[in-house]
């Protein structure tokens, strides 16, 4: 009985720390434009650049998978595979699928740092 509630209770605490290993603010290295993304615990992004709004939307994040849309391209949907590096301190994008050319551009250059 003792290692079933163990065993639950590190299924619940993973399942957690999956989901929430998004959420911050991520940065570009540190540069004079200040160029960052949000990820908010409600499922909507901000992007910003030379600190200023850039870009808005909403996301899903499941299983290393990046879903989202924004206010850039028309509503068209965004899919990234993102790949967690650095001990998870930083973050690069594969496109899985985006008919946005100017964001799917971008986004597969970036490269963003966790802000603690």
């Amino acid at each position: 009985m003792k290692k079933m509630l163990f065993s639950g209770a590190i299924v619940m605490i993973l399942a957690f720390i999956s989901t929430d290993k998004l959420i911050g603010r991520w940065e570009s290295r540190p540069s004079e434009k200040g160029t960052f993304v949000v990820f908010k615990e409600d499922g909507t992004l901000e992007g910003y650049v030379n600190k200023k709004p850039f870009v808005s939307g909403n996301y899903t994040f499941k299983d290393d998978i990046l879903s989202f849309t924004d206010n850039g391209c028309n509503g068209a949907l965004g899919v990234y595979k993102v790949d967690f590096f650095s001990n998870g301190d930083s973050i690069r994008f594969k496109v899985i699928d985006d008919t946005c050319t100017d964001r799917r551009n971008g986004v597969t250059r970036l490269i963003l740092g966790r802000v603690k």
